[in-house]
């Protein structure tokens, strides 16, 4: 860090102190997301989380704080409210019945006459069961927590890492509304640190329920390359149309020169970002890709996304700098990667469905994401492997490779406290010329197979020596399952309640998931040849790395034990963010 650090940060306290004169709001703008995601779930409508939250603040209702069950032969007259547990209602109420992050149980002789609203849960009434009124139910659960006085309070999502200093200030000239922001790149990492984003953005509405959005940010790296590879100023650029009608799409166009990650990430941005910061390990490794890319996309329903893309890029090798860490801050960092650098040109086309009841805590649907690429580059410049790793990249003639990748994920609920995931995923090399470093893979890690050694697989012969640890593999295919089971842990007769109301805020409260989970994986080299494996073929199930574990996962706060089962390897103890998928 130096004194560009410094500037940097006084001016982000300084723009956030102007902003809050203003009309503020804390954004987080993602590097990596598409240009305009499937759907965006972020809890029940606020309009319904005040609602039941006045409710419960309500003096007069009959209130609960968890699980209650109204007996046979009971009548309660009145209003009800729930906050976290289940009402099992056998006997009879007269009232409206508000549950908030719980479920409510109509049994075969229960009778509720009143409307029924129910956040962040179900409702289960039986076919005998008596209901007059509306009833609406919102998967997602609401943010809300219980202050020390016992009342409830709309609570803002906990902050990632790229929230913790950021500011917009907007303003408004007819139709053209302009906000200028500041804010981190929602990550820290060993090649460009602390990433600071600033610059306009512009919205007008278009006829036909349409918009279009332009925006220009610069970027800041806080971290100087010694080596000046890597340029300390870099920008992201992107004016877009898109059309909210029934068939909503859209197109646009961007330009950037930014820090790509290397296929085969297995934490997120904030993770990675936590890691490098706080604990001196950075899981993914960078290259520099400066260029321009159209894309259009259309939503046929609403679930369903179809884009198109085509990029032209530079693709660069940049070093690891020495940023500083909270731990270990004397160790040396792991290198970064070198890639085969080039201009390349790339067509992409891709397929998005998304059909879950939650994005946040899903319980429900599918989340499907499958891709196909075809890359080509005149000018490539490789870096020399093995002849076991890859056959040699042509420089006589033009280079092209395809690629494809999916990711597909299933959520279902067992019971009212019992959920099972399940996903698979894979991809890598389908046909032409090898692939890159920059598009080649490796397993083994707190992201697929936790319990398993960072990249344990990595395609190198043991007599190739890489301190890089860089993925060398074409293939790769996992499964993963996990069963979650809901568990109160009553941390308020524990902690007292001014901590339990701390907690509460910052992470759920009192309620937690018991996960226990299973993951296989494989990647591999493809192709004829030692240890290789027939394009038309995947390994065998006995080559496959197994692993088991069980953790604790509080509002996404997790910490899960892990032990190979295909390896002699110790237990190894994770600390997630994030859920795992």
């Amino acid at each position: 860090m130096n004194r560009r650090v410094a500037l940097v940060l006084a001016l982000l306290a300084s723009m956030a102190g102007l902003a809050r004169g203003q009309d503020t709001t804390v954004i987080v703008i993602d590097p990596n997301a598409p240009a305009v995601p499937v759907r965006v779930s972020t809890g029940p409508p606020v309009e319904i989380v005040r609602e039941a939250v006045a409710r419960y603040n309500d003096s007069t209702v009959s209130q609960f704080f968890g699980s209650f069950t109204v007996a046979s032969g009971t009548a309660i007259e009145g209003d009800v409210v729930m906050y976290r547990g289940t009402l099992r209602v056998i006997g009879r109420i007269t009232g409206r019945v508000t549950i908030i992050n719980g479920n409510i149980v109509l049994g075969p002789l229960g009778t509720v006459t009143g409307d029924i609203l129910v956040l962040g849960g179900r409702a289960q009434i039986a076919p005998s069961a008596r209901h007059t009124g509306t009833l609406r139910v919102f998967a997602d659960p609401a943010l809300v927590s219980r202050n020390p006085s016992g009342k409830l309070e709309i609570r803002e999502r906990p902050q990632s890492l790229g929230e913790l200093a950021a500011a917009r200030a907007s303003f408004q000239a007819g139709r053209l509304k302009a906000t200028i922001s500041l804010e981190t790149g929602q990550t820290y990492n060993r090649v460009e640190g602390l990433p600071i984003l600033v610059g306009p953005t512009f919205t007008m509405p278009t006829p036909n329920q349409g918009e279009v959005k332009a925006e220009l940010w610069g970027l800041l790296r806080t971290e100087k390359d010694e080596t000046d590879q890597l340029p300390a100023l870099g920008w992201r650029s992107r004016i877009e149309w898109e059309s909210k009608a029934r068939v909503s799409g859209g197109v646009g166009l961007r330009w950037e020169s930014v820090l790509q990650s290397i296929a085969g990430r297995q934490l997120t941005r904030d993770e990675i970002g936590w890691s490098s910061f706080l604990f001196h390990r950075d899981y993914d490794d960078y290259f520099e890709s400066k260029g321009i890319e159209g894309y259009a996309y259309v939503r046929p329903v609403p679930t369903v996304r179809l884009l198109g893309s085509a990029r032209y890029d530079r693709q660069r090798t940049v070093p690891a700098s020495d940023p500083i860490s909270v731990f270990r801050n004397d160790e040396p960092w792991r290198p970064n990667t070198l890639i085969d650098d080039g201009h390349f040109t790339s067509l992409r086309f891709q397929l998005d469905v998304d059909s879950r009841n939650s994005t946040r805590t899903p319980t429900a649907g599918w989340l499907v994401s499958a891709w196909f690429e075809h890359s080509s580059s005149d000018d490539v410049a490789p870096i020399a492997l093995p002849s076991e790793l890859r056959n040699p990249i042509p420089t006589y003639r033009g280079y092209g490779f395809n690629h494809v990748g999916f990711d597909v994920r299933h959520y279902s609920r067992i019971n009212q406290l019992s959920r099972v995931n399940l996903r698979a995923a894979g991809g890598g090399w389908l046909s032409g010329d090898p692939l890159p470093i920059q598009h080649r893979l490796a397993l083994g890690g707190p992201g697929i197979l936790p319990g398993h050694a960072f990249r344990s697989q990595t395609c190198a012969p043991t007599s190739f020596s890489d301190p890089a640890q860089s993925g060398f593999c074409d293939r790769f295919l996992t499964v993963q399952a996990e069963v979650r089971i809901r568990v109160p842990l009553s941390l308020r007769d524990v902690i007292g309640a001014q901590e339990w109301y701390l907690v509460d805020r910052l992470f759920g409260g009192d309620l937690a998931d018991i996960v226990i989970f299973g993951d296989v994986g494989k990647a591999w080299l493809t192709g004829e040849g030692p240890s290789r494996v027939p394009n038309n073929r995947i390994p065998v199930f006995g080559e496959w790395d197994y692993d088991i574990g069980a953790g604790l996962d509080i509002g996404g706060l997790a910490l899960f034990v892990a032990k190979s089962v295909s390896t002699d390897d110790a237990p190894r103890f994770i600390l997630r963010l994030q859920r795992r998928f």
